[in-house]
């Protein structure tokens, strides 16, 4: 951005109020009693806004007539003021999160989970942010983050990329999902080693286990690879298979037809949590969404 011109003169927005008022209200004694100062405060500072523009604004001897160069700079003097007051106001309200934007990008299992109660207070809250919520796989939502494409994003920390900060959340264990109508729905636990011979359907999400050979071999040979939640959960509800998936990748909505069975011995969980970039402070409509996230994941723990 250029720098202004070393001629211009810096205009206080307070002298050029007391001017103002003392051009709308025909005296200084008047002025004064709206600006709540004592008149000499109010002849000072027009003084002092006179000096920086380099002549007078009020008649000397009647100083509640304007000279020719106070008439001609009078517009536009209430055209500075108003200016400025309209960009305080513009200001203000993205500091009291009334005004502004927030991107979220989360993957699928709280977008469908967590995100609907929380967004919905808060609107309810800040109804004048306009609110994008983008879900994905974990990766691509640390992309999105480590691109600045979103505020913020929602999900697991899937590098260990030092311009990424990672706040946790929660830790969602794997289970298998099954049609409430499957045998195992009525299970308490199961144990990895009891997949074997199930109608396995796969999905990209497997990769989350990677990590842990011994429990990852055993969705090695589905009988079936699906490539959106969408399609795997309604073959689930028909009962076509089975999967492994996180609890929170069960949407809350299904849980009358879907069952989640935990898978023990031993228990895998993934870490969820806030990312964010690193050295970069989250503008104050993020910052109440991040706080909500995290006052409901305490919530969480302690039931």
């Amino acid at each position: 951005m250029a720098s202004p011109s070393p001629w211009l003169p810096e205009l206080p927005v307070a002298q050029v109020r007391h001017f103002l008022l003392v051009a709308e209200h025909g005296g200084f004694q008047a002025a004064a009693d709206k600006a709540f100062r004592t008149q000499p405060a109010i002849s000072k500072s027009i003084r002092a806004l006179e000096e920086r523009l380099g002549g007078a604004l009020l008649e000397p001897g009647r100083r509640s007539v304007l000279t020719p160069l106070g008439r001609q700079c009078l517009p536009f003097l209430r055209e500075l003021v108003l200016h400025h007051d309209r960009t305080a106001a513009a200001v203000s309200a993205f500091v009291r999160k009334d005004r502004g934007t927030l991107t979220v990008a989360a993957i699928a299992a709280l977008a469908g989970n967590w995100l609907p109660e929380l967004v919905s207070g808060y609107l309810r809250d800040h109804p004048g942010v306009a609110v994008r919520l983008l879900d994905d796989n974990s990766r691509n939502v640390e992309r999105m983050v480590r691109d600045g494409e979103v505020d913020f994003g929602v999900g697991s920390l899937v590098s260990e990329a030092p311009e990424i900060v990672f706040e946790p959340l929660a830790d969602d264990a794997f289970g298998l999902v099954c049609s409430r109508r499957h045998p195992l729905a009525r299970r308490r636990q199961l144990r990895w080693d009891e997949l074997q011979g199930l109608p396995l359907l796969g999905t990209t999400a497997h990769h989350q286990l990677a990590a842990w050979p011994e429990q990852a071999r055993w969705l090695q040979a589905p009988v079936l690879q699906v490539s959106t939640m969408l399609t795997m959960l309604a073959l689930l509800e028909a009962n076509v298979g089975v999967t492994v998936l996180a609890r929170l990748g069960v949407p809350a909505m299904l849980s009358d037809r879907l069952a989640f069975v935990p898978l023990v011995a031993p228990r895998r969980e993934r870490r969820l949590g806030i990312l964010r970039l690193a050295g970069q402070s989250l503008s104050p409509a993020a910052q109440a969404m991040r706080e909500r996230l995290l006052e409901h994941a305490e919530g969480l723990q302690a039931v």
